[in-house]
């Protein structure tokens, strides 16, 4: 104990303040150094830094014995210190030459200081999650493999990358050691190739298991896990498809970015736990019916088009057209997608909805109170599931 406080509590504030500061210097730097804070994946790692930090600090302050937190934590500096680094040389070294020392030595530090983080995170949380423990110890082997891949890919690039010749052009290259072939470079391949991909392939898999095998509030956790993974699936493929097409300013994948670590603190810490039918249910009916409309939008535009293009010569009418029909069918395709997405991913709120909408019709007609009673706990014990069902009735004549 220190001042009162555990010192787990003292460790993690520690750390998570040292992420959000590296964060607000290195975005400091980056706007000295003129570059733009929308530019590329700066965004994902300012989350990362400071989202990641403070979800981190909550877990492992609350739940210390969850090593899920700490990983959360140590992964973030990680990825910070290798931002803050890149821009401090580029500032010492570019921007402001002699200004600050040390800034090839930055940028070397730079080009390998984030394995470790994506160790942690990538393979690490996947592993560990939600009770920060592994599945069985029959998965100890493949953690030594992927700790083994972190260490030859982190020793290799700073082997591999070790500063040479003009500082200014080091800094502005973006190196890889994995690309020297020679020794250095088979090692630092091999690295990468466990950190990048065998790690993650095998944290997926246990998570595939888990989410298999668990039961009761273990798959509800399970559940928030998988939610995050599947926005990061489909906003991953948009990063790589649509957002180059469209020229969007952000990728789609800041999404996912901040969704992992706000699903991982809610699973775990088990805030509003019992909420993912129902987000699950919203985010897929939102997403087929913004599908579908913007299908019958582009469809109408184009039948618009050539149906009137002899009576007008803009686009005008067309859009207004559509823009008609797709307004007139919002709310009632909204209610029949939400019913058919209901049974499928919230079936025990739908379930529900038909009971208590079946026994109101019934009620209207029924005049016995006996066959009212048991009606009522029946409809109740169905819907509710509670450990015990009473009912009161005032009788004639009392207020």
């Amino acid at each position: 104990m220190t001042g009162g406080r555990p010192r787990a509590w003292w460790i993690a504030s520690a750390g998570s303040t040292a992420s959000i500061t590296l964060t607000v210097a290195g975005v400091t730097l980056l706007i000295l150094n003129g570059h733009g804070v929308l530019q590329g994946f700066i965004p994902h790692l300012i989350i990362v830094g400071t989202l990641y930090a403070a979800i981190g600090w909550l877990v492992a302050t609350r739940v210390p014995a969850n090593r899920i937190g700490w990983l959360i934590i140590a992964g973030s500096l990680s990825w910070t210190a290798a931002f803050f680094a890149d821009q401090y040389a580029w500032f010492a070294v570019i921007t402001r030459p002699g200004l600050l020392p040390l800034g090839v030595g930055a940028a070397w530090v730079g080009t390998w200081v984030w394995l470790p983080g994506a160790g942690l995170i990538l393979t690490g949380v996947s592993l560990l999650f939600p009770g920060g423990r592994l599945p069985s110890r029959r998965w100890s082997p493949l953690v030594l493999v992927a700790v083994t891949g972190v260490v030859m890919a982190t020793v290799a690039q700073a082997i591999g990358l070790w500063p040479q010749g003009d500082g200014a052009a080091y800094v502005r290259s973006d190196p890889n050691a994995s690309l020297r072939p020679d020794l250095v470079g088979a090692v630092a391949s091999v690295g990468m190739l466990l950190t990048i991909m065998f790690g993650p392939l095998a944290g997926t898999v246990a998570l595939a298991l888990r989410l298999r095998h668990a039961r009761g509030v273990e798959r509800l956790q399970m559940r928030w896990f998988a939610y995050a993974m599947g926005v990061t699936v489909v906003t991953s493929l948009l990063d790589e498809f649509a957002a180059p097409a469209g020229g969007w300013p952000i990728q789609p994948s800041i999404v996912a970015i901040v969704l992992i670590p706000v699903a991982i603190g809610m699973a775990i810490l088990r805030y509003r736990l019992y909420e993912i039918d129902r987000i699950i249910s919203r985010t897929v009916s939102y997403g087929a019916l913004t599908g579908i409309l913007a299908v019958v939008f582009v469809g109408t535009i184009l039948v618009s088009q050539t149906v009137l293009a002899s009576f007008f010569s803009s686009n005008s009418v067309a859009v207004a057209a559509s823009t008609l029909v797709v307004a007139a069918l919002f709310q009632p395709l909204r209610r029949r997608v939400q019913s058919v997405v209901d049974r499928r991913f919230n079936r025990s709120r739908y379930d529900a909805d038909r009971t208590v909408g079946a026994f109101a019709d019934r009620l209207r007609d029924e005049v016995d109170l006996a066959d009212v009673d048991a009606a009522i706990r029946t409809v109740v014990a169905q819907t509710v599931a509670p450990t015990a069902v009473g009912l009161w009735m005032r009788e004639r004549g009392r207020s």
